[in-house]
């Protein structure tokens, strides 16, 4: 019994090291609300990697059916070839427009950006429930490697352009960069 105790606690012990090797994740922006993912706790606890995922409501969203939140997610995941997979990425061509329903998602954006790769699409709803004919919102995704990890901040369903993800989008690239570049 005392053995399996020992075990325990021993991997206990380093699988908490594996976490702070790579540090805590910046808490969300104020007025952003975090989303309980099982996954991503699943991921911490291994040591493997960490993200959080959260939402707040778009401003000036018109009142339409729908989701009316920004989300913002970010983190982490070990990865040892991130650079190879990020530069593959880098090299391939923009996702081609596609419709869903009634959403048509198109690009809107690719480059090298910050260290990584920043990518933008466009996405066109017919809105129902008011007044307006469409809602544009654009998703924004950007992945780098930081100290041996792939990390990724992505700002999804902004309203009306892209400017206020960006703005998210830089913000926590470069508070990842700096929690995971500190935690070499």
């Amino acid at each position: 019994m005392r053995t399996i105790h020992d075990l325990t606690l021993g991997a206990l012990f380093a699988a908490t090291a594996c976490i702070a090797i790579a540090g805590p994740l910046p808490p969300p922006p104020a007025g952003y609300k975090i989303a309980q993912n099982p996954a991503a706790d699943a991921m911490k606890a291994e040591g493997k990697g960490d993200e959080i995922e959260a939402t707040k409501l778009n401003d000036n969203w018109p009142k339409c059916l729908g989701d009316a939140d920004i989300h913002l997610r970010y983190g982490w995941q070990a990865s040892p070839g991130a650079q190879s997979f990020v530069d593959f990425l880098a090299k391939g061509p923009e996702d081609a427009a596609t419709t869903m329903g009634d959403t048509k998602q198109e690009p809107a954006g690719k480059k090298t950006y910050l260290g990584g790769l920043l990518i933008w699409r466009k996405l066109t709803t017919r809105a129902v429930g008011c007044a307006q004919s469409t809602i544009v919102t654009y998703d924004g995704s950007w992945m780098g490697a930081v100290s041996g990890k792939l990390v990724s901040v992505s700002a999804f369903h902004v309203l009306g352009a892209p400017g206020a993800g960006r703005a998210l989008i830089d913000d926590y690239v470069a508070k990842m960069t700096a929690s995971l570049g500190a935690a070499k």
